[in-house]
């Protein structure tokens, strides 16, 4: 064999290799950094949940035990509530501008290009301002904080690898999945979650990614907190079989998700108009009030999750019901403009589980022969409502079933949704993270910074860092 032959196959043997290269290195890199991904957002996100669970009884002790002093008990909520949010703004104004609000809208603008990722200091302001911000009573949901912290340490482990740009989305979607997936104890609602809502697409690498990502953080969550699901429904669940009410619960639950969204959003545009408040004042005025509801009902504030189990235990009357529906369809929205970290994926489906409870209960009184199950409609009301509101039916779907383990209503969760989207499409309304999006980007774009500088409880409120919510 002659040196021309020789170096000919060389030169074969190298273009095979390279052929080769770019597949079977990348799927290694991309699931080693969703593996990794998903060990520390399976710890940091199962100590989120354990500290919170203490955090909500620690609370409710607190409320009942001022209740020994009627004349002056009062003061403790509400000035720990009002501690709590005025804190967890300020850690957000100080540290970490994007971890204000669920921090979902974010992820979703770094995906797509519109936005730069928020990096590593967004996960001990979002760990510790959701802990404050929660912990306080804030009508907030835990989705909101787990979702960006999954996504930041997505970046860790993806620098780590030295992943490409492309491959840094990858992961970074899959961990914000991942964070999904241990709030709510459900690992295909987290999968589901970043192709239909996060990105958008599918794709065999963000599918290993997302599974690797949130199988692992899943396992990781059930070591430290057990693997009972978060909801237990044990009533056996009658007529089910009838589709008409549920399709029908779920065109009332879109007007509802459609009015949800809007009182969302004016209750930002409404703080915006205050800002020559610094925004950390009007936290501890709006962790104040939500204080002073905790010495009244302290069941009706926080994330909502206790509330829930006791309206899928069918354990409250159509008074209650009613009341628990207007009062967190206000203070929902009212804790959310307060721009500290928390989600609406728990408040949304609280709402969704009350009103179809009240819906049963209604429709049974005029209807007797139908003889609907409330719970039933609870389980269904908050897939319904969740569709309404985030334009992602088969995340809350899937979400809801993994949650309640009640497959027997997949057929009641899809009429009830189909209806609710129905309705939402009609009326034009945008899915909450698409607004929150734009409004977000607007704001970014609009804003200069300022000579005023920083006041005593934070930047002044003319300060773009005082506004990114």
């Amino acid at each position: 064999m002659n040196i021309r032959e020789r170096l000919r196959r060389v030169r074969d043997s190298q273009w095979r290799f390279r052929l080769m290269t770019p597949f079977k290195p990348r799927v290694i890199r991309i699931s080693a950094a969703s593996i990794f991904t998903g060990l520390t957002v399976g710890l940091v996100g199962g100590a989120f949940r354990y500290i919170l669970l203490a955090a909500d009884r620690l609370r409710d002790l607190l409320v009942y035990s001022a209740h020994g002093w009627p004349r002056i008990g009062w003061l403790l909520p509400v000035v720990l509530a009002a501690l709590g949010a005025g804190l967890a703004r300020l850690l957000v104004v100080r540290f970490a501008p994007f971890a204000a609000g669920s921090g979902i809208q974010h992820v979703e603008a770094v995906f797509s290009g519109e936005a730069k990722p928020a990096g590593l200091a967004i996960v001990p302001v979002k760990f510790f301002g959701g802990l404050l911000a929660l912990g306080s009573g804030l009508a907030l949901g835990r989705e909101g904080p787990t979702v960006q912290i999954g996504a930041a340490l997505a970046s860790l482990s993806s620098k780590a690898l030295a992943l490409e740009d492309e491959d840094y989305k990858i992961v970074q979607a899959a961990g914000a999945g991942a964070g999904l997936a241990v709030a709510f104890n459900a690992p295909i609602g987290g999968s589901i979650f970043v192709f239909e809502e996060l990105t958008g697409r599918f794709s065999p690498w963000l599918l290993v990614a997302t599974l690797a990502a949130t199988s692992v953080a899943i396992w990781l969550m059930r070591l430290m907190l057990g693997s009972n699901m978060d909801f237990i429904v044990k009533q056996a669940l009658n007529h089910i079989w009838h589709v008409s009410p549920f399709f029908l619960l779920g065109i009332l639950l879109g007007a509802a998700g459609v009015f949800y969204n809007k009182i969302t959003l004016a209750s930002l545009h409404l703080s915006d108009r205050c800002a020559r408040i610094p925004s950390v004042y009007r936290a501890v005025a709006i962790g104040a009030a939500i204080g002073l509801i905790a010495w009244f009902r302290p069941a009706l504030v926080g994330g909502g999750d206790r509330l829930t189990q006791t309206i899928l235990s069918d354990r409250y009357a159509m008074e209650a019901l009613l009341a628990v529906f207007c009062l967190r369809f206000v203070i929902g929205p009212l804790s959310y403009a307060a721009g500290t970290p928390g989600g609406l994926f728990t408040p949304i489906m609280l709402l969704g589980a009350s009103f179809g409870a009240l819906f049963a209960g209604l429709l049974n009184y005029f209807v007797p022969a139908l003889g609907l199950s409330a719970v039933a409609c609870a389980v269904v009301g908050m897939a319904a409502l969740f569709a309404a509101c985030v334009r992602a039916p088969l995340t809350g779907i899937v979400i809801v079933v993994e949650m309640t383990g009640r497959v027997d209503l997949t057929l009641a969760l899809i009429v009830a949704s189909l209806g609710a989207m129905i309705v939402t499409i009609l009326f034009k309304s945008e899915p909450i993270y698409d607004s929150l999006k734009q409004r977000m980007l607007q704001q970014e774009l609009t804003q200069t910074p300022t000579i005023t500088g920083r006041t005593r409880w934070g930047l002044s409120s003319s300060s773009p860092r005082n506004k990114v919510q």
